[in-house]
């Protein structure tokens, strides 16, 4: 049985065609014969075949799929031997020979393989059956994003093959049969560059010099008028040798096969003088719009025009794929190339591709351009190398590597004298070598970034739209050619708008589709180095990227891995040897944000089930990062029993002796952390069991609102809430709405808060959440009493404070206790707040909570304020101050200083008041979150000025403090629309001499 996708889709059994069925029938089995057997599930496919627009039916109509294809495929057999059921899915069991697609793949790496030994006659024969099975256009007529992506891949497998088709042709000196095929080719294909070459060759080799020259001509003027860029500099130097009538006829080509013992030439021996030297130019051009990277440059030029020289200088670059190694290395060689007049030699060593060059073939090359008789190269390596040095001894020349693979490839290329100079560029830093200098290439800045792009598509352009052209090289990701491929498409789209293009990079899941423009592709460049990869490397490579957001830790990463961090740490680094791996610190990673793009749509391996897989991972991270997580709120409050009902986590996660190290441990996995929540949730494969995770990682991270963007774990425990209700779980739903809640009310958006604390109150009371629970009666017990609703708060803050009590809870009694004096303070009775404070401080300097202590005095001066004991108040904030000082918590200094300066003015002592409140107003200016704080100090500070006669500026202060305040609800934003009229009376009296009323 054979199946054909390279053209309109069809199944031969028997010698005869077999119906395929109505198109969305065709898009699944197509989906099923190119994963070369792996199986598909359900959700995949449903993805494959509809994408996001599936219909309800989806599922239903793939069954109903199956069971039409099993009824033509399996001829009556009872149990199913081709289309097999796997899981929740199916997969197709049909041998690789048996799919078209499948074997064309076959016949061009049996291609390649003879074309590595060099049997040229068996390469071609074989290129020219793989083209020869193509019908039209792939997968001719069936729908799906599957199926679009996979006529787009096979159409370009149609054309690479053709390519090396032409190649070979050429190499076994067909040329006048060759020229037609090529003539339609690139009037097919006009902005591949590598057919006009071949072509040119082939007129040329006919003796039509003339119209050779005229191909290039109109390549050039295509390639500018469509994509405004010059051809590349293969073909340029093919053109210029045409040009000068001096295009070396072509090596490699089959040598005449002798057999039999003793039939090996013996190998040359090395001249016994030099041969007269000739002075090669082989540098491709340098680029005419290159951009930024002054310091790069001048570093090269340092160490290439040294002078005093008693080792051969090495200049290597080395970077991720796309980041400009070799133009860099281009522009500097070019500045300098005059301090080298013997001449510059140039290999691209195709490092990072699947055919590198070997150094034997290189020196093979090097001695011809340096005027080395054929006959006279040697035909060892070691013969090569030696004769190599011998030519360049006493002579300066500059030698360009481009793409090194490894320092093995390298070494033998390398000169002896030390008038010679390398620059060198590989992806990963070459050790072993003997480098004078280094540079490691990063991704551009923003303005480099936008600087290349102004080159291109003109100062104007950028000009007009700037805003959206930083988004675009932000969407770039700053990659240097990621920002020229833009560049290109908005060059040869002058009718397109910035806004345009950046519209089309915003779907993640198209952006490297769209970074493409002719030959030039970011995808491209990560595939070259992907192939490269071992089993192991690629699994973690693809493994990792999806639950990597930001940056992950050694420790992590091997749970995500389900490996030992010894295990782990050596794959990972050697991910970062081959630059598709980033190490911003020791023992942290991270990815490149399009490259991570690109190993994110990777498919899974043969054997493997992508969506459990992933499933698999998110749930042995989450564990990991919660058993960490627990440790760290342990620190954070001490004695508080929530770590108790915790989900058990990966016991080998880091645990903490000091809130330092607790505190930063948070701050270093917090955006790993937000984003596999998300994930984990994301989808229908979210379990009971990873929900309650999710939500007890979200309450473990909430005392660190402080060191964390608290927005983006709400946004977290948004997504988690929902899934939760959903799912009918409680648990997780009362945790993650908590938390929602908390967001809400520490930003005092009141009504939100409100809302999210009340249905995570029915929540945690169906689950029997006690502890949360507490924290719910405490939440909305604050909101009542920002809303001056007393009584109501003191009711909440009594019940919290029931709760904690019948826990043992001593730590979160205390903070209710404190609460409920704010609330009773708030009402008229202060007293009681200061009897309440003197009550729990002893027990918290007990335990050494010195949050809840600073917290227990601050209220108790507020309380003593009221009471008009304004000097035992000032006393109790200076206390509250050095508390915090000790401890770093500079919120409650901040609130501590605004309120002392209340204090202050009430003793008459306004320049002190307005020192303090100014200070708390200028840490408020930049704390997230702190909307109610900045609003009451802007207060202060208004009052204080108007009472040092400072009008314009008290009134300043009173208006923004009116914004901040109306701007969260809060009832104190009628007091600060009141200062004006104050104002009015200040500047009254102020002419009158008259009495300065109070405030």
């Amino acid at each position: 049985m054979r199946f054909n996708v390279l053209g309109a889709m069809q199944i031969c059994l028997d010698g005869a065609d077999v119906p395929v069925g109505p198109p969305q029938q065709q898009a699944m089995l197509a989906a099923l014969l190119l994963r070369s057997g792996r199986a598909a599930s359900l959700h995949e496919l449903v993805g494959m075949v509809w994408g996001e627009e599936a219909p309800d039916s989806a599922v239903t109509s793939l069954r109903t799929y199956v069971w039409r294809l099993r009824q033509r495929l399996e001829q009556g057999r009872a149990t199913p031997q081709l289309l097999l059921s796997a899981g929740s899915g199916y997969r197709l069991a049909v041998a690789p020979a048996g799919v078209d697609a499948h074997r064309a793949e076959e016949l061009a790496a049996e291609a390649a393989r003879a074309r590595a030994a060099r049997w040229h006659e068996e390469c071609a024969r074989l290129l020219t059956e793989a083209v020869s099975l193509w019908r039209g256009e792939p997968l001719a007529g069936v729908p799906g994003p599957f199926a679009e992506q996979q006529r787009s891949r096979l159409a370009e497998l149609r054309l690479m093959l053709l390519e090396e088709r032409f190649d070979h042709d050429l190499l076994l000196g067909r040329y006048p049969s060759t020229i037609p095929d090529l003539t339609a080719f690139t009037g097919e294909h006009p902005l591949r560059e590598r057919p006009y070459g071949f072509l040119m060759e082939a007129l040329y080799r006919c003796g039509r010099q003339g119209e050779a020259l005229a191909v290039f001509a109109r390549a050039r003027q295509l390639l500018a008028d469509e994509l405004g860029v010059d051809p590349g500099p293969e073909l340029r130097e093919l053109h210029r040798r045409i040009l000068a009538n001096d295009l070396a006829p072509r090596t490699g080509a089959p040598a005449p096969v002798r057999i039999g013992a003793g039939s090996a030439a013996p190998p040359a021996a090395v001249p016994a003088t030099s041969p007269a030297l000739a002075r090669p130019a082989q540098l491709p051009p340098d680029t005419a719009d290159f951009s930024g990277r002054e310091e790069a440059v001048a570093e090269l030029r340092e160490a290439l025009l040294g002078a005093d020289r008693t080792a051969l200088t090495v200049a290597s670059v080395s970077g991720m794929g796309g980041i400009g190694k070799s133009t860099l290395a281009l522009r500097g060689a070019h500045q300098v190339k005059g301090r080298y007049p013997d001449g510059q030699l140039y290999a691209d060593l195709r490092g990072t591709g699947t055919d590198a060059a070997e150094p034997g073939v290189v020196l093979g090359s090097f001695l011809s351009a340096l005027g080395v008789p054929g006959q006279e190269i040697p035909r060892s390596l070691e013969d090569r190398t030696r004769l190599f040095r011998t030519v360049l001894d006493g002579r300066s020349v500059l030698l360009l590597l481009d793409d090194a693979r490894d320092a093995a490839q390298v070494r033998p290329l390398l000169p002896g004298s030390a008038d010679c100079a390398v620059v060198l560029t590989s992806r990963a830093r070459l050790a072993g070598l003997p480098a004078t200098a280094h540079v490691r290439l990063c991704v551009f800045e923003t303005e480099e970034a936008l600087a290349l792009l102004q080159r291109v598509i003109g100062t104007e352009r950028v000009a007009a739209e700037r805003a959206d052209a930083v988004e675009l090289v932000t969407s770039c990701a700053n990659l240097p050619l990621a920002v020229r491929i833009v560049a290109a498409r908005l060059a040869a789209r002058p009718g397109w708008t910035v806004a345009n293009l950046v519209r089309r990079l915003g779907d993640e899941r198209r952006r490297l589709t769209e970074l493409q423009a002719g030959e030039l592709a970011v995808a491209a460049v990560f595939e070259l180095g992907y192939h490269q990869l071992t089993e192991s490397q690629s699994h973690a490579f693809r493994t990792l990227a999806p639950v990597t957001g930001g940056s992950i830790g050694l420790g992590a990463a091997a749970a995500a891995l389900g490996l030992t961090e010894d295990e782990a740490e050596p794959l990972l680094e050697s991910l970062v040897d081959t630059a598709l791996l980033e190490s911003p610190s020791s023992g942290r990673y991270r990815y490149h944000q399009l490259v991570q793009a690109f190993a994110r749509q990777l498919p899974a391996p043969a054997g493997r089930e992508q969506d459990g897989g992933r499933t698999e991972v998110a749930h042995r991270l989450l564990n990991f990062l919660l058993g960490a997580a627990g440790s760290a709120f342990q620190q954070m409050v001490p004695g508080d029993p929530v770590h108790t009902t915790l989900t058990p986590g990966d016991p080998r996660g880091p645990r903490f002796t000091g809130l330092a190290d607790a505190r930063a441990w948070v701050a270093e996995e917090f955006d790993g952390a937000v984003h596999i929540i998300q994930l984990a949730v994301q989808g229908g494969t979210a379990t009971p069991e990873l929900l309650d995770t999710a939500a007890d990682l979200l309450i473990a991270l909430s005392p660190f609102g402080r060191d964390i963007p608290y927005s983006q774990l709400a946004s977290a425990a948004a997504a988690v809430a929902e899934k939760a209700v959903r799912t009918g779980n409680d648990r997780a739903a009362g945790r993650a709405l908590f938390v929602c809640g908390n967001a809400a009310l520490q930003t005092t958006r009141l009504a939100a808060a409100s809302a999210h604390i009340r249905l995570a109150t029915e929540a945690c009371r169906r689950a029997g959440d006690t502890v949360i629970l507490r924290q719910t009666f405490n939440d909305l017990g604050a909101i009542a009493q920002f809303e001056q609703r007393y009584d109501e708060a003191v009711h909440y803050f009594d019940q919290a404070l029931a709760l904690a009590r019948q826990m043992g809870h001593r730590s979160g009694e205390l903070v209710t206790v404190l609460n409920a004096a704010m609330a009773r303070l708030r009402s008229g009775r202060a007293d009681e707040a200061v009897a309440a404070c003197d009550g729990a401080l002893p027990l918290l300097r007990e335990v050494a909570d010195h949050h809840g202590t600073a917290h227990a005095l601050c209220v108790r001066s507020l309380a003593l304020h009221e009471l008009r004991r304004y000097p035992e108040a000032l006393a109790g904030y200076r206390e509250c101050l050095e508390i915090c000082a000790s401890s770093d918590i500079p919120g409650q200094a901040a609130q501590a200083r605004y309120r002392g300066a209340a204090t202050l003015r009430a003793l008459g002592r306004l320049p002190e008041a307005y020192r303090e409140a100014e200070r708390a107003l200028a840490h408020y200016r930049t704390a997230v979150g702190s909307e109610r704080d900045r609003g009451h100090a802007l207060l202060i500070l208004a009052q204080v000025s108007l009472d040092l006669g400072r009008v314009e500026e008290g009134l300043a202060h009173a208006a923004e403090a009116h914004l901040v305040l109306g701007g969260i609800g809060l009832p104190e934003a009628a007091e600060a629309a009141a200062l004006p009229g104050r104002a009015r009376s200040l500047t009254l009296a102020q002419a009158t001499d008259g009495p300065i009323p109070p405030a």
